[in-house]
């Protein structure tokens, strides 16, 4: 039997990455989290900088930045941040390494509590869509990555 055109195609529609909502409070947790990693592993492994920002999360740290400053600059009545599922391995690797490398008990604690709410975090029911390159819920920015950007003269 011949598929018809019109019939959609399930196989070549891409997937959606894996994605839940996170606050910039707990953006805000995250980054402490993850200099704070990055500051003891520094101090105490004699590893190269790439190794110690893989092992730190810190790679991650100018995305949050970037994805929290397009929620806050467009004033979006939720404030929430997408964060790709992916993402929390490096959280986990964090409080890892953490654990060897003398991380302050309070950090520590900080980064269990955000793995724990990540975990049962349900994942995102909403579409997201680079804005600027940047990640997105595509809810709350509504037509805006296809507008133009007209600069303010005044």
């Amino acid at each position: 039997m011949r598929r018809r055109r019109d019939q959609a195609r399930d196989y070549l529609k891409p997937a959606d990455p894996d994605i839940i909502a996170i606050t910039i409070q707990e953006i805000v947790a995250l980054v402490e989290v993850l200099e704070h990693a990055h500051v003891q592993i520094s101090k105490l492994s004699n590893s190269d900088s790439e190794t110690i920002i893989n092992a730190s999360g810190s790679a991650l740290i100018p995305s949050l930045y970037a994805r929290a400053g397009v929620v806050t600059l467009k004033g979006h009545r939720s404030r929430n941040v997408p964060l790709l599922v992916g993402e929390i391995a490096l959280l986990d690797a964090a409080v890892i390494n953490l654990e060897s490398y003398e991380g302050n008990e309070v950090t520590l604690c900080v980064g269990y509590e955000l793995l724990e709410k990540f975990a049962i975090r349900k994942r995102n029911a909403y579409p997201v869509r680079p804005v600027h390159g940047i990640l997105a819920f595509a809810d709350e920015i509504g037509d805006m990555g296809s507008r133009p950007v007209n600069p303010s003269l005044g």
